[in-house]
């Protein structure tokens, strides 16, 4: 029973997560995660005086660091890119970065061999992004570690499903879960995990079963909440998805358009854990591409400037709004958009992160027309700005913006 990694972890064994993620690296690299680990900021002061002067300091670097950023600059920040089909960084993908200072990278499981592996990787796209200029942001890197049928490093944390936590029931257990998956993950180069999943289970022809904490919206809160507590605790930062609720999508907005019919009424059930993840101080919130009839029936979420306003004015949301994926067809046919278009319209609606998973073109095609819409008036100052400073204060939060004189 001790030798197995469940259990450890579990019970938050700190020694056996760090052989966990130390296992494989050798001596040089571990040193190279110490310094990685240094730069992850302590847990949340629990003091109120601590925690104001830290955000006080932290809107400071960023105000410095906004000053030097182009408009270009600006709304690079607001793209996540993805390296697809390869375990190291290559020259075209160093060159993506170095050029178009993308904020962010997302990776999937085929960038995956070793973790020495993907810590090389991810350094190598740390000195891409900052591209000799050491006031530069560097770049966010995430990857979906929900555990279950998505995780992208399988012999990583969390080693139990959201289901299997959701039934199990042990707030701890899952608190412990996403403390130790942000432990790995940091060790690892990698700050954000696009986790928890915060949709109800609502029946086998769902989309989302074997993905969510259960189907009872207070309990799947919290255990959404506990999950974002411990990832974030642990010095990484969660994205909870997929807002407003995707539990009642009968097919994947990856694969085709998915149009939510249900009343306004159930929609406020499925908001429950989103509510208990807000509450438990979320740093970020994934917007679905489904169409939600009861509330907007031309657009989806992650276009509809309605449901934005809510996660703002209802939930009370303060950090950063990233659409869903946009390598997908389920956003095509629900909006009739490019890629390009698509972003431009999410960030005019107030997301504040556009996810890009396919290939480099696409996250070029959409920086240049976010380019076009801040020059030619379409996408306001104010809005770029407003998005920039929140993006920019999450990474500052995780030691990823420089402090500029």
């Amino acid at each position: 029973m001790g030798s197995n990694p469940i259990t450890r972890f579990a019970m938050n064994d700190q020694r056996c997560i760090h052989r966990f993620a130390l296992r494989g690296l050798g001596r040089t690299a571990i040193v190279a995660v110490g310094v990685m680990l240094a730069l992850v900021p302590a847990l949340r002061a629990g003091e109120t005086g601590v925690a104001d002067a830290r955000a006080t300091d932290q809107a400071a670097q960023v105000a410095a660091v906004v000053a030097h950023l182009t408009t270009a600059d600006r709304v690079s920040q607001l793209v996540i890119t993805s390296v697809p089909g390869s375990v190291t960084l290559r020259p075209i993908d160093a060159a993506a970065l170095r050029t178009a200072h993308f904020g962010g990278i997302i990776l999937f499981a085929d960038n995956y061999r070793t973790r020495l592996a993907l810590l090389r990787f991810t350094r190598a796209a740390q000195i891409a992004t900052l591209a000799g200029d050491a006031w530069r942001p560097r770049a966010l890197v995430a990857i979906d570690q929900e555990g279950g049928v998505v995780k992208r490093i399988a012999d990583a944390p969390p080693f139990r499903s959201a289901p299997q936590l959701g039934a199990a029931d042990r707030i701890v257990g899952t608190r412990g879960q996403g403390r130790a998956t942000a432990h790995v993950l940091a060790a690892l180069g990698v700050q954000l995990d696009f986790a928890p999943v915060a949709d109800l289970d609502l029946g086998p022809r769902h989309v989302m079963a074997d993905r969510s904490f259960g189907s009872d919206p207070v309990k799947v809160g919290e255990q959404v909440a506990a999950f974002v507590a411990g990832i974030q605790a642990g010095g990484g930062a969660a994205a909870v998805k997929h807002y407003p609720g995707f539990g009642g999508a009968s097919v994947n907005s990856d694969d085709a358009l998915a149009t939510i019919t249900r009343s306004r009424a159930q929609l406020q059930r499925d908001l429950i854990p989103f509510q208990r993840a807000v509450g438990a101080g979320v740093d970020m919130v994934m917007v679905s591409h489904a169409r939600y009839t009861a509330v907007d029936t031309l657009r989806p979420a992650s276009t509809s400037p309605t449901w934005y306003r809510s996660l703002r004015e209802d939930l009370g949301f303060e950090g950063v709004a990233i659409t869903d994926s946009w390598h997908g067809a389920g956003f095509a046919a629900a909006t009739r958009l490019d890629v390009a278009h698509g972003c431009v319209r999410a960030i005019e609606a107030g997301a504040d992160d556009a996810l890009l998973t396919g290939s480099h073109k696409d996250a070029y095609a959409c920086r240049a027309q976010l380019i076009i819409a801040a020059r030619n008036g379409s996408l306001s100052a104010a809005r770029i700005d407003e998005a920039l400073r929140r993006v920019l204060l999450l990474k500052a939060r995780l030691g990823l913006v420089p402090a500029v004189a």
